[in-house]
């Protein structure tokens, strides 16, 4: 028998909370889309009205998948490719196209998913408890805005669990192993539902990263050609519960300043795999644009940053007992906080909402 120490070591058991499925710009007017999260399968569809609706996936009828080939949305309704039954926003059946009275049973037929739409992404509210959300994501309020415009955005599945990439938040100590850069700053906030990190990273030539796969240029060898970066960066990153973080940076150069927001995901999708979203929007911070090319080869600075992470997370060993030293960061708080979000809501225990924890000062 496995020795675990937290909820969130037991198989089956996924985070409560808000998890981003899809990117608003991937479902248009009258899109479907199939969806494979918490070893549930459900569709994601978006009506003539505008709203996203998520619904269980298999029709009450006789069982076929409503993002199967041939489904569409009519209306306000999704309707079944098998039979033609049409289920709308309560998940119950408003249409039978061969019948002439519905059965009572279709009324709320399909379990209908608690989402929110908001700073470009759908998010689905998860409790295996059924309960409804108690805390709500924040606003990103550049999002879509002026020169910030819409998230450019990399999607990939891999083999890993939320734990291992959540611990990043509180982790100091792998920066120079894995980002080729020294830590300067780095101070943890705790509260309910929410860390964050503020930070001050150092870029070192001389510390070389992991080169992530499905960067097509050696990034090593790129920061040798460009040199010592002689800029003053710095960013707050803040899990909003167990899956969404929002990362605000800005970085003053000679060259030019801006300023960006990261949007990272990892929704599960089994107790093997997760899918991981680095989103990206950027704007100057001066009165002067930035180069046109600059929108086009940012974002690769938020895919290589967590691809040198996915290198370490799909190869090594969870450890619920690791031996720790005092430049590791917080892990063991992060993971006390990380794990009432499994645990049944009445054995949550929670602390005084701010406590700030610094793990490397400023030199």
């Amino acid at each position: 028998m496995t020795d675990t120490r937290y909820a969130f070591e037991q198989p089956g058991v996924f985070a409560r909370g808000w998890h981003i499925v899809a990117l608003s710009q991937e479902l248009p007017l009258g899109g479907v889309k199939a969806l494979n999260y918490f070893n549930e399968e459900c569709v994601l569809f978006r009506g003539e009205d505008g709203k996203a609706v998520i619904l269980d996936a298999y029709c009450p009828h006789l069982g076929a998948h409503l993002a199967g080939t041939g489904s569409r949305v009519v209306g306000n309704t999704i309707r079944c490719p098998f039979h033609g039954w049409q289920f709308d926003c309560t998940g119950s059946c408003t249409a039978i196209p061969y019948a002439s009275k519905i059965p009572d049973r279709a009324r709320n037929a399909l379990r209908v998913w608690p989402i929110v739409e908001k700073n470009g992404f759908i998010a689905i509210w998860y409790d295996r408890e059924g309960g409804d959300p108690n805390w709500d994501l924040p606003d990103i309020p550049e999002w879509n805005q002026g020169e910030w415009g819409d998230w450019r955005f990399n999607r990939t599945i891999i083999k890993s669990h939320g734990r291992e990439i959540i611990e990043n938040i509180v982790d100091a100590g792998h920066f120079p192993s894995v980002h080729g850069g020294i830590p300067l700053q780095f101070d943890n906030v705790f509260t309910p539902y929410s860390v964050s990190q503020e930070s001050r990273i150092q870029p070192d030539i001389n510390l070389p990263m992991i080169q992530p796969r499905g960067i097509d240029f050696d990034i090593n060898a790129a920061r040798q050609e460009r040199g010592a970066m002689e800029a003053d960066g710095w960013g707050v990153a803040t899990y909003h519960g167990p899956s969404v973080m929002y990362y605000y940076t800005t970085l003053k150069g000679p060259e030019f300043s801006y300023a960006s927001w990261w949007l990272n995901y990892h929704t599960p999708i089994n107790n093997e795999e997760v899918e991981l979203v680095s989103g990206v929007i950027v704007a100057s911070l001066t009165d002067e644009p930035l180069p046109k090319e600059f929108y086009d080869t940012y974002p690769i600075s938020a895919i290589a940053a967590f691809g040198s992470d996915v290198e370490v997370w799909e190869t090594k060993k969870y450890r619920n007992d690791p031996i720790l030293c005092d430049g590791d960061g917080p892990i063991n708080k992060l993971r006390k906080w990380y794990e009432r979000f499994y645990l049944p809501r009445s054995q949550e225990a929670w602390e005084e909402p701010a406590r700030v924890i610094s793990s490397v000062r400023d030199v």
